[in-house]
């Protein structure tokens, strides 16, 4: 099940056990994943990315209840050096003009377990 799909089953489930702070955040969410989908459900990359900045304004406005209701939905992110070993095991940097060249092909192959800033740092660091 799709990060849309759950965010519409999680509403269900409020409505039913008559959780209206749970349902009311939900039904916010899906909206803001409707809005940028056009009214299509989202593909979960992009979907996570909505998430994600759902998530930092939550917590620069210090709302834990949203920020640990997106956490559900978030996929857990890898370590950084569960980043390094995936890397090592399959990147061959002599592919590549600079060490950084890498980084497009790293964050398209973990996707949105392997954030951009977290894949740059491991680089950066592995190039030294």
């Amino acid at each position: 099940m799709g990060i849309y799909e759950a965010i519409k089953e999680t509403i269900k489930e409020a409505m039913k056990a008559r959780d209206q702070k749970t349902l009311d955040f939900a039904r916010v969410v899906k909206a803001e994943l409707d809005r940028k989908g056009d009214g299509k459900p989202l593909p979960d990359e992009e979907a996570v990315k909505v998430l994600r900045a759902l998530k930092e304004i939550a917590l620069e406005q210090g709302n834990a209840f949203e920020a640990e209701f997106l956490d559900r939905f978030l996929p857990k992110e890898m370590t950084e050096e569960e980043i390094e070993a995936w890397v090592r095991e399959n990147i061959d940097f002599s592919q590549f003009k600079t060490p950084l060249a890498a980084i497009g092909v790293v964050t398209k192959a973990l996707g949105p377990r392997a954030p951009g800033e977290k894949v740059r740092r491991v680089i950066e660091r592995m190039a030294r």
